[in-house]
């Protein structure tokens, strides 16, 4: 394989970089210069980082010559959301002027990955502050005049396209799965909580999550296994003997999507080997879909009250209808989450079963700037489409991952989203590793 190539696989990447075939500074400079090359096309990156990433893999390859890999990910390009501080590295949030900063420290997650000797080579590209859901800026690699999804959708070009086999992003409302499914990428939303914020761009705090995007589940399981709480450590080879391989299905829930969404979707859980599908009901999506909205338009006025002449006009408004909900709205929508958590723990262990699974978004990849698509028989806007199915885990703060599952006629990637028990990554990453990838 070149070395190209390797980037695009990061199993072959770590044989290569183990057996010396290839250093890790020829792997960064190959992301280096792909990421270059194709940023016209697809505008993945807010920021490239030649120099630092050099610098890094200088010192990740003399190590891994004199003592060997610090973990799977050693030597291994990664881009990193522009919400993530890198230290010396400026944080603009694809916004104007609100939030520049140019941090003089790694946020933790950073620091995490790059102690493991993944090699960042740049701020991947955002929707503005994290609030939208399409990232305007980036285009689909499977199609550039499509969307990638939001508002994590530099870091899934970045992945889709073969410049970096791991990304880090954020996820709010799907903003981790949603651009995943459309890019046919790997994407987990952990456990609220479960990696620390610190360092991150806030949006919305009830529902802010630190995730992964990859090409694979192994090396999204990779990435998480250096993330992960202490407490959690070491837990794969415990959650193999452990992971019952029980999903719940909501088949009226896949039959609303479109129908090649729905087909593909379908079609990949008849291939999961080994697993025992049990047909569910999930809680109302549209009713979760309502309540996130609401939190994320309250919480990020609140947390960017001040960007005033900072933010673009339509991030503005966003901001300006936040400070005009009614007080009592968001408490409504702080019991329907509370409700929906105790709904799904009574699904989970009625049920018993260990995930759920939804497609991830409704429909492919939408034209990029379109605003409104046929969905359905009816119009319908893009934006509101991407969290019809991805809400409910940002609300109950679920783990949950978008796996690619087939595509369209069009060749246009689908998600098929597994949500797991609260604090059971490693379950879910077993669980994800049987669907056939397409």
């Amino acid at each position: 394989m070149s070395v190209t190539e390797l980037l695009a696989d990061a199993h072959a990447a770590r044989r290569a970089l183990d057996a010396g075939e290839v250093g890790v500074v020829d792997l960064t400079r190959a992301a280096l210069e792909r990421a270059e090359a194709l940023q016209p096309r697809i505008g993945a990156f807010a920021e490239l980082t030649p120099e630092l990433a050099l610098d890094q893999a200088a010192a990740a390859e003399d190590e891994l010559r004199a003592v060997g890999p610090r973990s799977r990910l050693h030597g291994l390009p990664l881009a990193v959301k522009d919400v993530i501080d890198v230290a010396g590295v400026p944080t603009r949030m694809g916004s104007p002027r609100a939030g520049h900063h140019t941090p003089d420290r790694n946020a933790p997650v950073v620091d995490a990955l790059r102690a493991a000797g993944a090699i960042v080579i740049g701020k991947s590209a955002t929707h503005e502050l994290a609030y939208g859901m399409i990232t305007p800026q980036a285009r689909n690699p499977r199609d550039p005049e499509r969307i990638t999804g939001g508002s994590s959708g530099g870091s899934a070009a970045a992945v889709a396209a073969g410049i970096a086999p791991l990304a880090l992003g954020t996820d709010t409302n799907g903003s981790i799965r949603c651009p995943a499914a459309h890019c046919g990428v790997v994407g987990l939303k952990p456990t609220r909580g479960a990696i620390t914020r610190d360092g991150v761009a806030q949006l919305a705090w009830t529902q802010d999550t630190v995730g992964l995007m990859a090409a694979d589940v192994a090396t999204v399981a990779a990435a998480w296994d250096v993330l992960k709480p202490p407490s959690r450590r070491p837990s794969r080879a415990h959650a193999r003997e452990e992971v019952a391989g029980r999903v719940g299905v909501d088949r009226q829930a896949c039959a609303a999507a479109d129908p090649a969404v729905g087909g593909a979707v379908e079609q990949a859980l008849a291939r999961m080997p080994g697993i025992e599908f049990v047909d569910v009901r999930a809680p109302d999506l549209a009713l979760a879909v309502a309540a996130s909205v609401l939190a994320i338009v309250v919480e990020a006025s609140a947390a960017w009250a001040a960007g005033g002449d900072g933010v673009s006009p339509p991030i503005r408004a966003a901001l300006l209808a936040g400070t005009e909900v009614p007080r009592d709205a968001y408490l409504d929508a702080k019991r329907v989450r509370a409700s929906l958590c105790a709904h799904m723990r009574e699904l989970f262990e009625s049920s018993r079963i260990d995930a759920l699974a939804l497609p991830t978004v409704p429909v492919t990849a939408s034209p990029a700037g379109a605003e409104r698509v046929l969905f359905r028989g009816r119009e319908r806007a893009v934006e509101s489409l991407q969290p019809t199915y991805t809400a409910l885990a940002s609300l109950t703060g679920q783990p949950a991952i978008s796996v690619p599952c087939g595509s369209d006629a069009d060749g246009l990637p689908v998600g098929l989203q597994l949500l797991g028990r609260a604090h059971e990554e490693d379950a879910l990453l077993e669980l994800a590793s049987q669907a056939p990838f397409v």
